[in-house]
């Protein structure tokens, strides 16, 4: 692991044990139990972030969020993804809260998740699903957290980066709908977006996987490229975030990945 996720993974780990301290797991799993979860609809999806800050960008936005999300809802897209990380991304918990009160769309915790009660934490703040990165995590514990996401009937994005993650993901049981693979194509070290990534890694991927590009995807026409390597979808951060008109930037991207 690298020392942006080895200093990502120390500060999850502090947060995890403040939530811990304040609410036990029982007492979070009695809460999130209570609120509905929604589906990911079929079809293409485009996941649409929530993104305060952009490590190798700088800061995206400070507010607003409730508008940019109804604007990501108009524009076509399947779910909304929220950064929770707030040292380097400037998310929060709270912001879970404000975009699941905005929109009808799942909402997915984008987070450096290292411990299934984060899955539950995430699901009490109304979230459908979460993102886990597979090398954050050995393969006891990113089996917990899938049985945690099974259990909180929530989905998971399994976030790989190259044929190693991909590896490492075998034992999980891809074909079970609610186990998404993300393929990453930022470069860890740089935090640069590697190019070719997305084309490279498509083969490797089981062929029962929901795959979903991320990472460096601005335009309709990289959308087309990927769909045709047998991308289902694509999540799309930061030129949604600068976007003067996210709703036809959505529909768009949308669009060249099949509508609908």
């Amino acid at each position: 692991m690298n020392d942006f996720l080895a200093r990502m993974e120390t500060s999850s780990r502090t947060r995890l044990a403040s939530a811990r301290g304040v609410a036990p797991l029982e007492s979070v799993r009695r809460e999130a139990e209570m609120i509905p979860t929604t589906a990911l609809r079929p079809g293409f999806l485009l996941f649409a972030e929530v993104k305060p800050v952009s490590p190798a960008e700088g800061s995206l936005a400070t507010s607003g969020f409730g508008d940019l999300v109804r604007a990501y809802e108009s524009g076509g897209a399947a779910a909304i993804s929220v950064l929770t990380e707030p040292a380097e991304f400037g998310g929060s918990m709270e912001l879970i809260e404000e975009v699941v009160a905005s929109v009808a769309l799942p909402v997915m915790r984008k987070d450096f998740i290292v411990d299934p009660y984060q899955v539950w934490e995430a699901r009490a703040r109304g979230a459908s699903g979460t993102l886990a990165i597979a090398r954050m995590l050995d393969a006891e514990t990113l089996d917990a957290v899938a049985r945690a996401a099974f259990e909180a009937d929530m989905f998971l994005l399994v976030e790989v980066f190259d044929q190693a993650d991909i590896e490492a993901i075998s034992a999980l049981d891809l074909s079970d709908g609610h186990l998404l693979v993300g393929v990453n194509s930022r470069d860890l070290a740089t935090l640069q977006v590697r190019p070719d990534a997305h084309e490279s890694l498509a083969p490797m991927l089981p062929g029962d996987c929901v795959a979903i590009a991320e990472s460096g995807i601005r335009s309709p026409e990289q959308v087309e490229a990927l769909t045709s390597f047998g991308y289902h979808g694509v999540l799309v951060g930061t030129s949604l975030m600068r976007s003067d008109d996210p709703a036809a930037a959505v529909a768009s991207l949308v669009e060249a990945g099949g509508g609908i």
